[in-house]
């Protein structure tokens, strides 16, 4: 894929990603409120309707996944950082290394129905200054993406481990802080849940710096923690 081609192929994700999004909220909200509250008759038109955008969200599923394979060869395979910053496309390959480590972050904090924007992760990538060392660019990269309202989350798990404010940001640092680890293919989800279950321990202290934002001291806190992960 040319570098030129990238962005607009990001966006065309981005739009199907949010029409399966729009389609399995609005299914939700029929299914918890139409069966029970309409008599009979009307309770089985929405019933159906709800078969109807079941297909549909599913077509557009299987849409996407076509477009991934022919558009994307195999860019969609998740790197980490440091193969990230040495690829010739480096801002799309961080758009899809975000986007396939944030699903596996928000799914263990406990968050059901989001929606990952990669355009915002390719935008923050291209704003950062390349000759920052990689923890800067990661500290920096997590300031750009919590404020680029890059996550929408929808529904959460009642035992969230995170102060609901602040999981977007926990969860921006979980997933740079896992891409900064050595990378280990046989162990990666394990890694991203490390990565997780540290972010959710010092969720504080993250918090505190974003608030602040002190990229220096987000740069010290990821150097310190990559090697535990």
């Amino acid at each position: 894929m040319s570098p030129d081609f990238a962005p607009q192929t990001t966006h065309l994700k981005d739009v199907l990603r949010s029409l399966r999004y729009a389609l399995r909220r609005g299914r939700d909200t029929v299914k918890e409120t139409a069966p029970r509250r309409l008599p009979a008759p009307a309770s089985e038109i929405a019933l159906s309707a709800l078969g109807e955008i079941e297909v549909l969200a599913r077509n557009v599923d299987q849409f996407a996944c076509k477009l991934a394979h022919s558009l994307l060869e195999q860019s969609a395979k998740s790197k980490s950082f440091h193969e990230v910053i040495a690829s010739s496309r480096a801002q799309y390959e961080f758009s899809v290394a975000f986007y396939e480590t944030m699903k596996l972050v928000l799914s263990h904090l406990g968050a059901k129905r989001t929606l990952i924007n990669q355009s915002a992760a390719l935008r923050a990538f291209v704003r950062t200054t390349r000759s920052q060392d990689v923890y800067q660019l990661a500290a920096q990269l997590t300031l750009h993406l919590a404020d680029d309202r890059s996550i929408t989350i929808d529904q959460l798990d009642d035992r969230l481990p995170v102060t609901r404010p602040g999981i977007i940001v926990v969860a921006v640092f979980a997933g740079m802080l896992s891409l900064l680890a050595e990378p280990d293919d046989a162990g990666r989800e394990a890694m991203i849940f490390a990565a997780t279950d540290i972010a959710v321990a010092l969720q504080e202290k993250i918090l505190d710096l974003y608030q602040e934002k002190d990229g220096s001291a987000l740069a010290a806190l990821f150097e310190r923690c990559a090697s535990h992960v």
